[in-house]
C-alpha cells in the first residue's frame, strides 16, 4: 500500500467534494443567479443596440440570454432522439428560471428605455438579490414557484 487514495480522480473530485458542502452550495447559487442577471442585462443591452426603442424584442432577447439553455436542451434532445415531440419542453412546461428571466428582462428593458427611473447597477443589484433569495427560499423551505398562480391564470386566458 503506497498510501495513495485509489478513489481520487483528479481536480474535478476536489471541486465536487467542496461543492457537496451545503453552505458553499448556497454561495454558489447566489453567484450563479448573479451571473444569470448579468447575462440577461447584456442580452437586453445587445438587443437595444439592434432594435432601438422596440420593447418586445428587447425583452425576448434578454429572457433568452438568461435561460437559452432550457430551450436548446429540448431542441437538442428532440434532434438526438429523432422526434419532433416538444410536449415536455420549455414552451409547454415553463420553468421558474424562464419566468424569472422574462420578468427580469422586462425590468431591464423598462430601465433601459427610461420608463422606470432606476440606474442599471441598482437594477442589477435588485434583480440579483431577488432571484437569489427566491431561489434559496425555494430550495431551503420547499416553497413553490412564486410565478405559478400568474402562469395558471395566463394559461386559462
Amino acid at each position: 500500500s503506497s498510501g495513495i487514495n485509489a478513489e481520487y480522480g483528479g481536480p474535478a473530485d476536489v471541486f465536487f467534494n467542496l461543492y457537496k458542502i451545503q453552505p458553499l452550495q448556497y454561495v454558489m447559487m447566489g453567484a450563479r443567479e448573479t451571473r444569470r442577471c448579468k447575462k440577461i442585462l447584456d442580452s437586453v443591452t445587445a438587443a437595444a443596440a439592434v432594435y432601438p426603442g422596440q420593447l418586445i424584442p428587447m425583452v425576448l432577447v434578454g429572457a433568452l440570454g438568461g435561460c437559452s439553455g432550457k430551450f436548446l436542451q429540448t431542441t437538442e434532445e428532440s434532434l438526438r432522439k429523432g422526434s419532433s415531440d416538444l410536449s415536455r419542453g420549455e414552451f409547454i412546461q415553463i420553468s421558474f428560471v424562464t419566468k424569472a428571466s422574462l420578468a427580469i428582462a422586462t425590468l431591464y428593458t423598462l430601465v433601459k428605455s427610461d420608463i422606470i427611473s432606476l440606474s442599471i447597477p441598482h437594477a442589477l443589484l435588485v434583480c440579483s438579490l431577488s432571484l437569489a433569495t427566491v431561489n434559496l427560499a425555494m430550495n431551503l423551505a420547499g416553497l413553490p414557484d412564486p410565478f405559478h398562480p400568474i402562469s395558471q391564470v395566463a394559461w386559462r386566458v
